[in-house]
C-alpha cells in the first residue's frame, strides 16, 4: 500500500502532510520500507504521523517523535515501538533522551518550528546521528521565504539559503580558495557537532517543493573519483593519457587577470543589486510603519 493510500484510509490520530510529500516519501523510503530502521520525527502535533510510520515501516525498531508542546505527553499508542520525547530539540538534555532510545537513525524528519535558526541548528546537532546511507529531511521550507519564519527570497541567512550552500560543500574538492567547509558556513552559527569531518560526509542534496533531502555517506564515497577513459581510437582529441587521473582545481594565482577581474566585477554588481533590493524593502517597511517618512 502506498503512503497516500495509508493516509486516505487512516482513522487514528490526525496527521498533516502536503500531498507531494507523500509521493516523494514513497520514492525515498521504498528501498528501506521493510528493513529494521529507526526514524525520528521532530514536531508531531496530534501524533498521527507516528501511527502512520508504524504502519508504513512494519519492521521498524524504533519510531521516535519529539515535540516542545507538553500536551503531546498525553498521547499514547498501542505500539511499543513508538516513543514520544517532550522537549526542545536544540537542548542537550532533549537530545540525550532521544539518543537513549536510539543512538542513530536511518531517517530524521524536521517538521518542527520551521524557523530558519531552529532548522539550521537542528541539522547541525542531529546530522551526526544519521546512519551511513541515511537521510535528513527538512520539511515545509516554503516558510523559509516568509519574514515571520526568519526568511525571505533575498535573505542570505534563511534555512533555504543554508541548504543551498551545502551544494558547494559537496563540491569542496574543486574549490580554488583556501577555506575550510566550516569557515564557509560560519555565518550560519553552526554548532560544534557539525564538524569539518562530518561535513565531508554529506553525499547529496536534493530539493523538491518545500523539502530538502540530505543523504549521508562515508567521505570516501563522496569524491569525484578517478577519470575513466575507455576505447582505443583518438581521431579528434588525445585524452587517453588522462585515464586514471584525479580532478585538481587549477591554481587561482595563474588564472588570466582579465578573466578574474571580469568575475569579480560581476560579483560586485550582483552584490550591489542585492543591496539595492534590500534598501528598497527597508524603505517600504519604514513607510508602512510611518507614512510621513
Amino acid at each position: 500500500m502506498l503512503l497516500d493510500e495509508i493516509y486516505a484510509q487512516h482513522t487514528g490520530r490526525v496527521s498533516d502532510k502536503w500531498q507531494s510529500y507523500l509521493h516523494h516519501y514513497d520514492r525515498l523510503f521504498s528501498p528501506i520500507r521493510h528493513k529494521p530502521i529507526s526514524i525520528l520525527e521532530i514536531g508531531i502535533q496530534n501524533g498521527g504521523s507516528l501511527e502512520i510510520w508504524d504502519q508504513y515501516f512494519p519492521n521498524a525498531t524504533s519510531i521516535t517523535g519529539c515535540d516542545i508542546n507538553e500536551k503531546c505527553a498525553s498521547i499514547t499508542y498501542d505500539s511499543t515501538k513508538i516513543n514520544i520525547v517532550i522537549g526542545d530539540i536544540k537542548k542537550q538534555d532533549t537530545q540525550n533522551t532521544i539518543l537513549g532510545i536510539s543512538q542513530s537513525f536511518d531517517v530524521i524528519i524536521d517538521d518542527g518550528s520551521h524557523t530558519s535558526l531552529d532548522i539550521i541548528q537542528t541539522f547541525s546537532d542531529m546530522f551526526a546521528h544519521i546512519k551511513e546511507g541515511g537521510i535528513f529531511i527538512a520539511e515545509d521550507l516554503h516558510c523559509s521565504y516568509w519574514a515571520d519564519w526568519e526568511g525571505g527570497l533575498n535573505y542570505p541567512l534563511s534555512a533555504m539559503a543554508f541548504f543551498k550552500k551545502l551544494a558547494d560543500i559537496i563540491n569542496f574538492e574543486h574549490w580554488q580558495v583556501r577555506q575550510t567547509r566550516t569557515e564557509y558556513l560560519a555565518a550560519y552559527g553552526l554548532t560544534p557537532a557539525l564538524s569539518e569531518a562530518l561535513l565531508s560526509e554529506i553525499h547529496s542534496i536534493e530539493f523538491v517543493n518545500s523539502i530538502c533531502i540530505i543523504k549521508r555517506k562515508h567521505a570516501s564515497e563522496n569524491s569525484l573519483g578517478h577519470r575513466n577513459v575507455a576505447g582505443l581510437h583518438e581521431q579528434v582529441v588525445s585524452i587517453k593519457a588522462s585515464g586514471g587521473t584525479l580532478s585538481s582545481p587549477p591554481d587561482l594565482s595563474t588564472a588570466d587577470y582579465s578573466t578574474k577581474m571580469k568575475l569579480l566585477e560581476a560579483s560586485r554588481q550582483h552584490t550591489a543589486s542585492q543591496l539595492r533590493l534590500i534598501e528598497v524593502e527597508i524603505e517600504a517597511l519604514q513607510k508602512s510603519k510611518n507614512p510621513t517618512i
